[in-house]
């Protein structure tokens, strides 16, 4: 099944966590791996400037690296964060291909560990592939000139290690592709399916779990700050008729207008739901009751203004709005509670008038 794509910010927020213990797992692995690589430098060259700057080289990626796991313990910035990473990681590879260029013509070792080393970073790095695309297939085409330039006498063999380095490297970027795409499906179903779970079916909005979720938020936030906040409540008068002749395939086309009417009469910052089948509720954030009973009265006329055409049929449909203004010791439900007596005891004062009308004919 194909989910909406995940957008890169919410992406990256989604695994910062992970991606952040990932990364200092990634340095401390290339810390350990640095300790033979400095000891193969030691160990093909004599004590002298050349090996005073490349033992002086890897001291500045250990101190980095010690930094860099401390700022990704301690940093929350993400971009800044990957921007360090990726310094990192260039400075790794810059060390590592000086080193290369030092050793013996006929040493071959250290380009099996460039193949590690380029495998580790595209896989293991959680960056994004435009960042780490460029230094590292960078790094294997100079590692391959290399090569062919100081083993030019034994070609064969520099033939097959670059080969390996290229396979390597596109391998990496292959593997490290498929993880990011998997990812981001993962998060896509998954916030598919929170949105089915969050949202009414018929007429996309909030259903009642998810609205009561936000109205639990707000009111705990509104009790905090001693702000005011109220809740309304619109029932459909005549929508069991209409779905019991037309059916409910009219009944949903009836919903859906009905609950984008009532969005154009609400603030941009209300929240809607489906209270029942044929109720809607919405949570009305810093609204005293004055500015309740002006959104109510605006919420009915805008229902209520013009008949709404189903197949051909135009359907006048008619709607009572209520409203409930947070009190001390109110909680979700009882605010709630409060907004649906009030509509039920409206519906039953206007039956009762119109019973009387009919008897007094």
């Amino acid at each position: 099944m194909n989910y909406k794509d995940v957008s890169e910010e919410n992406y990256r927020s989604q695994y910062t966590k992970q991606d952040r213990a990932q990364v200092r797992r990634v340095v401390r692995i290339m810390l350990w791996a640095f300790l033979p690589l400095a000891l193969v430098d030691i160990l093909f060259h004599d004590v002298g400037w050349t090996l005073a700057a490349l033992l002086l080289l890897r001291l500045s990626v250990l101190a980095y690296s010690l930094w860099l796991i401390r700022q990704y313990a301690r940093v929350e910035n993400v971009p800044v964060l990957d921007r360090y990473a990726l310094h990192w990681i260039v400075m790794v590879l810059l060390t590592q291909f000086i080193s290369n260029a030092c050793l013996p013509r006929d040493y071959f070792g250290h380009y099996m560990v460039d193949a590690w080393l380029l495998l580790m970073a595209f896989i293991s790095l959680p960056l994004a592939l435009n960042q780490l695309r460029v230094p590292l297939f960078a790094f294997a085409a100079a590692s391959c000139f290399l090569l062919l330039y100081k083993q030019a006498s034994t070609f064969s063999l520099a033939a097959s290690v670059v080969l390996i380095l290229p396979a390597v490297a596109i391998t990496g970027h292959a593997v490290a592709t498929y993880v990011h795409r998997y990812r981001r499906k993962l998060l896509s179903a998954e916030e598919e399916l929170e949105r089915q779970a969050n949202t009414d079916p018929v007429t996309g909005v909030a259903n009642w779990r998810e609205f009561m979720r936000v109205s639990d938020v707000e009111l705990q936030r509104h009790t905090r700050l001693g702000k005011q906040l109220s809740v309304l409540v619109l029932d459909l008068s005549d929508f069991k008729h209409i779905n019991d002749v037309h059916g409910p395939q009219v009944g949903d086309v009836i919903l859906v207008e009905v609950s984008r009417r009532v969005k154009r009469a609400m603030r941009s910052y209300d929240c809607i739901a489906r209270y029942s089948g044929e109720e809607f509720c919405v949570l009305l954030p810093e609204a005293s009751a004055e500015d309740a009973d002006r959104i109510a009265d605006r919420a009915h006329a805008t229902v209520v203004a013009m008949p709404i055409s189903v197949s051909g049929r135009e359907m006048k449909i008619s709607a009572t709005v209520r409203t409930a203004t947070l009190r001390e010791g109110d909680t979700a439900l009882s605010l709630m509670r409060r907004a649906g007596e009030a509509l039920v005891r409206h519906e039953q004062e206007a039956r009762q008038t119109v019973n009387l009308e009919a008897v007094s004919v």
